[in-house]
């Protein structure tokens, strides 16, 4: 995957916010759904609100984002998952280094938590 399968749509964004799972880090906040078709690309979405800054620091936010999901993403994230990334105020100061471990170690994270909702009950006990 080239480039990434980018989410539009205000409903999508709403979908994911409404009944996915989130992993928090000073950088931003990653938010992951099972899209339910597991041969599907994985989408990306970017969102900075009007809290962390003027039009200049939050695209200066998204570029952030967007380039170090553009290196992530295609490697790390699950095949028929949406994810929104919402940017915060810290990631204009943090390394451009740590914000790339971050989002591995948040999607880590977030799939590990994945495999463990969808294991039946019973292997979990053991």
């Amino acid at each position: 995957m080239s480039t990434l399968e980018r989410i539009k749509t205000r409903t999508d964004y709403l979908s994911v916010a409404a009944s996915g799972r989130r992993w928090v880090t000073p950088a931003f906040i990653l938010q992951i759904k099972d899209a339910g078709d597991s041969d599907s690309d994985p989408r990306v979405g970017f969102t900075v609100t009007k809290k962390v800054g003027n039009a200049v620091v939050r695209n200066r936010v998204r570029r952030r984002l967007k380039e170090a999901a553009r290196e992530i993403f295609p490697v790390k994230a699950s095949e028929g998952s949406n994810y929104v990334l919402i940017g915060r105020y810290a990631c204009i100061d943090i390394a451009f280094k740590r914000i790339k471990s971050d989002m591995k170690w948040a999607l880590q994270k977030l799939e590990a938590k994945a495999d463990l909702k969808s294991a039946p009950a019973t292997d979990r006990a053991k």
